[in-house]
């Protein structure tokens, strides 16, 4: 079977659900905090592991209680933990503020996944690119780990998928021989460092890193769907129309149901419409680990379309 490897954070997730965000100098009173794991790489490695992908994980927590637990979970959702490391640094935290509608703001602590350097990268995780078919990124470790990853991979001759988000100040010119990015409205804006305010800026915006080597461009557009780009020209694809009731995750589920789809050998249009399938399952229920679907969940929900 094919190994995909997934380099990335692991948070744990504050989430504070009220029923909006408060306005400048308001102060509410919030329905309730919950604490669940999560971070963009924890959340698409076990999404991986549940689509039934053999996943490799790489991340760092620190020595605290916050790292326990985060392990203990990945390991009961069945992600081999081997290549998690511990640092004496607090571990990563995510505060999200959740409103009754199902949109989020996220605010992130990166803590152990900040403490990730090129050299690390270079002892642990070149032999784990070595044995995948595909590696996943995402842009929530440092930029200097980011770096080395792409050098790796680009060696190696190995594709490389990059969620790209957050930004942080990362430009495209850090990502490049990518085999595929995926950004949203605002990550696109920042990797290209131009402002994009109508649908036309954002094909604008898809189709200069195209221009610049990339060859698959997927910009994730939320409740719109995403917006496919190449050489060969532009697709649109639309979002199922479901009743949200929490956004978080919903991101990492899209990737990894698209590179679950990639590592089955679906072509490239497929793979975004079985992730299109993967989001949408997770919008409908709460907490980021805890929405990602299984390939029996996806099974369900085309069965009901």
């Amino acid at each position: 079977m094919k190994k995909i490897c997934v380099i990335g954070s692991i948070n744990m997730d504050v989430v504070i659900k009220m029923d909006r965000i408060p306005r400048e100098g308001e102060n509410i009173f919030c329905e309730r905090v919950d604490h669940s794991c999560g971070g963009k790489g924890e959340n698409q490695a076990i999404a991986l592991s549940k689509l039934g992908a053999d996943t490799l994980f790489y991340g760092c927590v620190g020595n605290d209680a916050f790292g326990d637990t985060l392990l203990q979970n990945m390991r009961e959702l069945g992600v081999d933990t081997t290549h998690v490391l511990r640092k004496n640094v607090s571990t990563g935290v995510a505060y999200i503020l959740l409103e009754s509608n199902g949109d989020n703001r996220i605010i992130v602590n990166p803590g152990a996944n900040e403490a990730i350097t090129a050299e690390d990268i270079r002892r642990d995780v070149t032999p784990l690119i070595e044995q995948s078919d595909m590696v996943l990124i995402q842009l929530e470790v440092s930029l200097e780990a980011i770096s080395e990853i792409v050098a790796i991979c680009n060696r190696l001759n190995k594709k490389l998928i990059v969620d790209a988000g957050p930004v942080r100040g990362c430009k495209i010119d850090r990502l490049m021989g990518a085999y595929c990015i995926s950004p949203n409205e605002t990550e696109l804006s920042a990797l290209i460092g131009e402002p994009l305010e109508t649908e036309e800026d954002i094909r604008r915006g898809a189709q200069k890193l195209v221009t610049l080597g990339i060859q698959h461009v997927v910009v994730k557009l939320g409740a719109k769907g995403c917006l496919y780009v190449t050489t060969g020209g532009v697709r649109c694809f639309d979002a199922y129309r479901v009743k949200a009731i929490d956004t978080t995750g919903a991101g990492d589920s899209f990737m990894a149901g698209f590179c679950a789809g990639l590592m089955e050998g679906m072509s490239v249009e497929d793979a975004i419409s079985y992730a299109t399938k993967c989001g949408a399952v997770a919008v409908m229920r709460m907490g980021a680990v805890n929405s990602m679907p299984s390939r029996e969940d996806i099974a369900i929900f085309e069965a009901g379309l």
